[in-house]
């Protein structure tokens, strides 16, 4: 199977670091033009060099958590670039609110930065997708949305776009059959600048992490999770409403009927 994004314009949020690079990447080697965003015009020149025939593509220096942001965005986006066909609902951190009991000023700004911005997102783009009759939204959540794995603000905000994802997925099959709400949730992943990097992923507790805590006792790499988010971009993926995929290693236990890695 050879998949081809030719004539397809994406949007991939927070596409200058981390993950998200590297799915502005995949998309551009599969020949969608790619519309990527940072706040960091620093992280922006990073992926760019990553690219080749730069010019199909267009990064853009914003923060797409502020919600009055995100209109200018939608014209700016429409007008230099193009309708979207493709929107990878990326961006996301734990905003180092760790605290279970933290004031619910801070709860909702981790839950503004990973779930109402796409919905946001989702809500400007969605209309163009339907006019066209085809689109493909991919959210990514984390294995973090479907058990404790991670700050309580992070898990619960990570939760929420997945049930969103399932949910917004069936009723888009209903409505428009061509246009195809999917999730991925990733496992620990090594990337430049993120959580696990490689200084960490060398650390006496990532040797315990991965013992403790997944089946196959490794770190994901980016080619092994690109791919599935190229695959759900694609024709191929017109019966995935709703599906939610678990690139994780074996990282999630909540399948398991027997009981729980030791």
């Amino acid at each position: 199977m050879k998949i081809s994004l030719k004539n397809k314009r994406a949007l991939v949020t927070g596409g200058g670091t981390g993950i998200g690079q590297y799915i502005v990447k995949a998309l551009s080697d599969a020949g969608a033009k790619v519309a990527f965003t940072s706040r960091k015009k620093t992280s922006l020149d990073s992926t760019l060099k990553m690219l080749e025939n730069k010019k199909l593509h267009f990064p853009c220096q914003i923060d797409l958590s502020v919600k009055k942001n995100i209109p200018k965005f939608k014209s700016l986006i429409t007008k230099k670039f193009g309708d979207i066909d493709i929107l990878i609902n990326n961006i996301g951190h734990t905003l180092d609110v760790k605290d279970p009991f933290a004031p619910i000023d801070k709860w909702e700004k981790v839950m503004n930065l990973n779930f109402f911005t796409s919905i946001n997102l989702v809500n400007s783009f969605i209309g163009n997708m339907k006019k066209k009759n085809w689109g493909r939204i991919i959210n990514i959540t984390s294995v973090a949305g479907m058990e404790i794995s991670g700050p309580s603000t992070f898990n619960a905000s990570k939760a929420a776009l997945t049930a969103y994802s399932k949910s917004v997925g069936r009723a888009l099959a209903i409505e428009k059959k061509n246009i195809v709400m999917t999730a991925v949730a990733p496992g620990v992943i090594v990337t430049k600048e993120g959580h696990w990097n490689s200084k960490t992923s060398k650390s006496k507790h990532a040797k315990n992490y991965l013992t403790n805590r997944t089946a196959l006792g490794r770190f994901g790499t980016m080619d092994e999770l690109t791919g599935i988010i190229v695959f759900l971009s694609s024709d191929y993926a017109s019966f995935f409403h709703g599906s939610i995929i678990h690139a994780d290693g074996g990282h999630s236990k909540h399948y398991m009927s027997e009981t729980y890695l030791k």
